[in-house]
Formats: structure tokens, C-alpha cells, sequence
């Protein structure tokens, strides 16, 4: 997972420098594009977390419903 967020850093890092050498936009848009992607990764990853550690909960006792409304919320919040 570190890896992502290394990536993101480079290809902001590298969007910076295209701006500042004015490079075309085409190469700007291509490195948003793909920071843009990282970071979906990201959010796809951990709410794959957060659903396998809501079913551990549901396994130990937790409450279904409870755990099914809090993954409503983070999934309303990355959308």
C-alpha cells in the first residue's frame, strides 16, 4: 500500500515540473490522469478493508445493520 501514495507523490512532483518547463497540456492531463488513478486504487483498497473488518465485527457479535449503514457512509463519502 506504501507504494500508491509514492507514486502519487512522484507524479505530482513530475506535474510541477511539466507546468513550470510549460510543457504541452497533453502531458499534464496524462500525469493527473494517472494520479487521479493511484488514488482511486487507494480508496478501492481500503474500503476492501474496511468491508473485511466489518465482517470480522459481524462474526464476533457486532451488529449487521450497524456495520452495513457505516460502510454506506464511507462509501457515500468517496463517491
Amino acid at each position: 500500500m506504501i507504494k500508491k501514495p509514492n507514486k502519487i507523490e512522484g507524479q505530482a512532483a513530475n506535474i510541477k515540473r511539466i507546468i513550470n518547463a510549460n510543457k504541452y497540456y497533453t502531458h499534464i492531463l496524462i500525469q493527473l490522469n494517472s494520479a487521479q488513478s493511484a488514488i482511486q486504487k487507494i480508496s478501492q483498497v481500503n474500503l476492501e478493508a474496511q468491508a473485511d473488518h466489518s465482517l470480522m465485527h459481524v462474526s464476533d457479535g457486532s451488529d449487521l445493520m450497524r456495520e452495513i449503514e457505516i460502510r454506506k457512509r464511507v462509501i457515500n463519502i468517496i463517491n
